[in-house]
């Protein structure tokens, strides 16, 4: 009869492992028209603009699809006429004489504070040579000029200590340059004028940047002070391609990705020699025109420098030297140019077409998630009142939702809001401009009501904390949201302090400190081992079943780790799928696709486990689709169970105490031990108890863990014996570790986690 039993709740066991692991459902969540949504879901391509050359498609193509860097930049210029070409005399009114004005925007106001580390230092043609010179505006573009015999920088905008004046009330522009500064083998730092910059947490006494070419000092058109390089286009273009793409892009397919280096170059001194932003200088050092940082920097006062040019992208330059594109009037093209397109250019001046290379490519950034709540709506747009709706127009250009967007409409019940595509990108601080925004659903009224959740997680879902507060817990608000990093399922708890309501318990610890919910949902595991973590699973098992929750949810683990295998841990997790009351929802199988490794984060911590921002914004919307998939099935139940919680469950090897003793007395009793069988009531749990209770478990047709668990302790007699909870001197529990958690930090004392109930405690 007992045999009998047993084979049938192995077919139950094999049915119910069988429907409940979910299949992974798309993450658009459940329609609830009656309801204003929850927020906006925004999934996107590219980084940037979209407009000419991709860096990373450029790297695509000249690496996994043998372009070279000609061929790149047709790709991406060519049409209308434009060519590549070569400068010619007549281009010299975009440069004259061959020279760049640069402003420095992050000097702007700034005194000019300038250095020479071989004291070759001039201003506006004197002979006279010196180390350091400082012009301190005193008037609209007049300066009193300062000298030192040593590179000594000073920002005062009075006076300098240890200076002397060599100049007063001297009308700009001021030139400083050095005397080898502008040559093409000048030496960095030696050769170059260094300018002085303020502190930063990295340099504390300040820093000094060289540059090639000058320093000017002069007022723009309307007064204001800045500071302009002058320096040799080739010069200028040495600077920016490192800045703009990697100069290790070079090294890369055997030496081909020089040619992304390549097409970089044309690109940059193409957009430079197009550009007049200033009446003082033709273009700027940061990403509103390319970025530029010169050619070095060092800390004031530190021997050790920082290279900003390489030799690979100075090579680049050089192999490019003088060539432009240039469209069917000979006019130089403002070659615009972008991080990554996402796989199809945003057209305009230049032709939209499929990029195959950026697409080669892969980059992170070529496909992205963003979540933004209703709340953040309603704050960017104060006139729309409630926020119903968001409708995106796009350029009909091809691609994903048929192109790069246009206009959006952001609809509310106060009012409308249209906004341009770019305007919006730039409202949310999105990557790029091709995308599409839909409205995260509210929870369907038409679905049967939900009970009390407990969510526990460890870091991956601590990092979703604020994406959970938008898609999840409005559907779900009797939600319990438990996340720390560094917890496990078993014996570990969170690595950091953390404020309420959040609790510093490892997992099991969690369930069995809380109130009994109707619905656990466990997302842990990374922090356990998986050689060990069946015994983890069984153990979170054992809290679970002893306080009867009635729906116990599992998310697994993502298998991308490249530090553990986690294919192990997912086996013990559906292994306890064996039990009715268990879901399995699948976050392996959701986030395993190839093009899904962009949603983990490989480089502030480790192992492909945790999440960037995409990956946060898809995992709390693969939550909130499986919840609500399993509510549709009617498995998330409305209350939690009434039985009265039992204090001090799961009992189990090594636990000592009254419980113990209690549980040994009944085994006897029930399984009628006698003589050497019969078990020592000691109140030690050892192995001849556990084995007793594997024998007692299997007579009742209950899962053979050898723990005891609720449903153990309920069957064995003691059903409602809240009063056989004791804790006391000698007792050795996972409880009396959790008291002295909470104990040391009430207390503010340092109490030692034992686990043992000793008199000191007491």
């Amino acid at each position: 009869m007992t045999r009998a039993r047993i084979s049938m709740r192995r077919v139950i066991a094999i049915t119910a492992l069988v429907v409940s692991v979910l299949p992974f459902q798309h993450a658009n969540t459940v329609s609830a028209e009656t309801l204003p949504p929850l927020g906006i879901v925004v999934r996107g391509h590219g980084n940037g603009h979209g407009r000419g050359l991709s860096q990373f498609g450029a790297l695509g193509w000249a690496t996994k699809l043998n372009a070279t860097w000609q061929d790149i930049l047709n790709f991406y210029y060519g049409g209308s006429g434009r060519t590549l070409a070569l400068l010619t005399p007549t281009d010299d009114k975009a440069a004259p004489g061959g020279v760049m004005s640069v402003r420095l925007t992050d000097l702007d106001g700034d005194a000019t504070s300038v250095v020479s580390d071989n004291a070759s230092l001039s201003w506006s043609g004197k002979p006279e040579k010196y180390g350091a010179l400082v012009a301190i505006p005193v008037a609209r573009n007049t300066y009193d000029i300062y000298a030192s015999p040593t590179a000594t920088c000073s920002l005062a905008n009075t006076a300098p200590s240890g200076f002397a004046q060599i100049g007063d009330n001297v009308a700009g522009p001021i030139d400083f340059a050095t005397t080898n500064g502008s040559s093409p083998t000048a030496v960095a730092p030696t050769d170059l004028v260094g300018v002085c910059e303020a502190a930063t947490s990295t340099y504390k006494s300040g820093k000094i940047r060289y540059y090639r070419g000058g320093i000017r000092a002069m007022a723009d058109g309307s007064g204001n002070h800045r500071n302009v390089n002058l320096i040799p286009t080739e010069a200028y273009v040495r600077g920016v391609v490192p800045r703009e793409s990697p100069a290790g892009w070079a090294d890369q397919a055997g030496g081909l990705g020089i040619n992304a280096l390549r097409a970089q170059a044309v690109a940059a001194r193409s957009y430079a020699l197009s550009e007049a932003r200033y009446s003082y200088a033709k273009t700027c050092d940061t990403q509103d025109c390319q970025v530029y940082s010169g050619a070095m920097l060092r800390g004031v006062g530190s021997p050790s420098v920082l290279n900003l040019e390489d030799p690979r992208s100075d090579l680049a330059v050089t192999d490019t030297a003088n060539y432009v594109i240039k469209d069917s009037n000979l006019t130089i093209v403002r070659t615009e140019f972008t991080s990554s397109n996402g796989g199809r250019t945003a057209g305009g001046q230049f032709p939209a077409q499929v990029d195959n290379g950026d697409l080669a490519a892969d980059t992170i950034l070529q496909s992205w998630t963003r979540i933004f709540s209703a709340a953040e709506m309603q704050k960017k747009y104060p006139s729309i009142g409630v926020f119903l709706s968001i409708a995106v127009t796009h350029d009909g250009l091809g691609g994903d939702w048929n192109g790069y967007a246009t206009s959006v409409l952001i609809t509310g019940s106060a009012g409308v809001v249209t906004r341009t595509g770019w305007q919006f990108r730039g409202d949310f601080d999105l990557y790029a401009p091709w995308f599409e925004a839909t409205p995260i659903a509210a929870s369907d009224t038409a679905l049967a009501p939900v009970g009390s959740m407990l969510f526990i997680g460890d870091s991956v879902a601590e990092s979703i904390t604020t994406e959970f507060s938008t898609v999840i817990t409005p559907a779900y608000p009797a939600m319990n949201f438990q996340a720390c990093a560094g917890r496990a399922m078993a014996g570990a708890d969170c690595l950091f302090t953390v404020a309420p309501p959040q609790l510093d318990l490892d997992g099991v610890g969690i369930v069995n400190s809380t109130e009994t919910p109707a619905i656990a949902v466990v997302a842990l595991g990374y922090n356990d081992d998986p050689n060990t973590f069946e015994a983890k699973v069984q153990q979170m098992m054992s809290a679970l079943t002893s306080k009867s929750i009635q729906r116990i949810v599992f998310v697994n683990l993502s298998t991308r780790s490249t530090s553990r295998s986690y294919a192990r841990s997912n086996a013990a997790l559906l292994a306890a799928a064996a039990n009715p009351a268990v879901s399995i929802i699948d976050w392996n199988a959701a986030s395993s696709a190839a093009n899904q490794w962009r949603w983990f984060d490989n480089s502030s911590l480790c192992c492909w486990v945790h999440l960037n921002t995409s990956g946060q914004a898809e995992f709390a919307l693969f939550l909130r689709a499986q919840l609500d998939a399993l509510r549709a099935q009617g498995l998330l139940p409305i209350t939690a169970s009434t039985a009265a919680l039992i204090p001090g469950l799961p009992l189990a090897v090594k636990n000592t105490g009254v419980m113990v003793q209690s549980i040994q007395k009944k085994l006897n009793a029930v399984l009628a031990l006698k003589g050497s069988k019969r078990l020592v009531t000691d109140g030690q749990f050892g192995t001849g108890t556990a084995n007793a209770v594997k024998v007692f478990q299997t007579t009742a047709s209950l899962p053979v863990t050898g723990i005891v668990d609720r449903a153990t302790w309920d069957a064995i007699g003691f059903a409602g014996r809240v009063d056989l909870a004791v804790l006391k001197v000698g007792t050795k529990h996972p409880a009396v570790s959790s008291i002295q958690r909470a104990l040391a930090k009430v207390l503010k004392k340092k109490i030692k986690t034992t686990g043992v109930y000793s008199s000191s405690l007491a």
